[in-house]
């Protein structure tokens, strides 16, 4: 077999098990028809010398629905590895030493994915903000001008891959919809200079967005146990908790 023949055999290979209705691998045979060897030893040459270049594959919609596990059915198929620990050198002292660098935690899936900022800030599109003042009284979510202090899903993702759990708890709690918590946080600041979290009440009724959600769940008929476990949870458990209360 030559190396030709070898190469689009694996290419056609792959694209069938991306795309089982075998256009895609249509579509790449016809690009390597019209080549000759010459020209095809040339257009490989380039694209694994470039590790930008990369091979698309076309879906119509709703034709294939692509999921994360056909993705990961695909990859270890061709042993291709998608989850992998990562090193943070950015959040150690000593970046030049290894052993001191911290790793995540958990195995990260590891993609070619743009790099965005956590944040907008040009002040040409939008503003900078540090107050929390204006909610919104259902959801306790910042609002109007404030609505700019707001964490977004990708920096909680984030913040959950370098185990920062302690700033999660800190962001969505007092600096949340918390009430109680986040006028315990100001008061023990002014009159301490500090405060820790361990200091700070974390209960389940203080929490606008949970309560919200639990009354909209009820007034449709569903029970859930966001608030009270006593509708959700058996008899048996309750009472087994009651006794270790006691």
């Amino acid at each position: 077999m030559s190396t030709r023949t070898q190469l689009e055999s694996e290419i056609y290979e792959l694209f069938d098990d991306m795309d089982p209705s075998g256009r895609n691998t249509e579509r790449m045979k016809n690009l390597f028809k019209g080549m000759t060897d010459k020209q095809f030893y040339a257009f490989a040459i380039d694209f694994f010398s470039d590790e930008k270049k990369n091979f698309t594959c076309s879906y119509i919609p709703c034709d294939n629905p692509v999921t994360i596990e056909f993705i990961e059915k695909i990859a270890e198929k061709h042993g291709i590895p998608l989850y992998e620990h990562v090193f943070m050198p950015y959040m150690s002292d000593t970046p030049d030493k290894p052993e001191t660098i911290p790793v995540t935690p958990h195995k990260v899936m590891v993609l070619v994915y743009p790099v965005k900022r956590l944040k907008q800030m040009g002040f040409l599109k939008a503003h900078s903000g540090i107050s929390n003042t204006h909610r919104n009284a259902e959801t306790g979510q910042v609002s109007e001008v404030d609505k700019t202090t707001r964490e977004t899903d990708n920096e909680t993702y984030s913040l959950i891959v370098q185990n920062q759990y302690n700033t999660l708890r800190e962001l969505y709690g007092p600096r949340a919809d918390d009430m109680p918590a986040k006028y315990e946080m100001m008061r023990r600041i002014q009159r301490d200079g500090e405060v820790s979290l361990e200091d700070l009440p974390n209960r389940k009724e203080d929490k606008t967005t949970m309560n919200t959600m639990y009354y909209y769940l009820l007034s449709a008929g569903l029970a859930t146990n966001l608030m009270d476990e006593t509708g959700y949870v058996l008899p048996g458990t309750l009472r087994r908790k009651r006794n270790e209360e006691r």
